[in-house]
């Protein structure tokens, strides 16, 4: 569980540098900030290096959500 731990922290940091970068961008060049437009950048950027992680750390890192998932969709009601 700690991978995936690791990997929501590397998709984080991404994701904030990314929009760091974004704004000081739109500032350098005296445009307003879209938050739209910020949000799809941001975005891609997650996703992108979600993917890349994924493929680099292999199916082993999302095997105990793999699980916990599976139960949510066909295991019995606890209420």
């Amino acid at each position: 569980m700690s991978e995936v731990y690791t990997y929501g922290l590397i998709i984080g940091a991404v994701v904030v540098v990314v929009l760091v970068m974004y704004v000081m961008d739109r500032r350098g060049k005296d445009q307003p900030i879209e938050p739209v437009d910020a949000a799809k950048v941001v975005g891609g950027a997650g996703v992108l290096t979600a993917g890349v992680l994924y493929a680099l750390g292999g199916a082993d890192a999302a095997e105990p959500m793999v699980t916990a998932v599976q139960d949510m969709f066909t295991g019995k009601p606890s209420f």
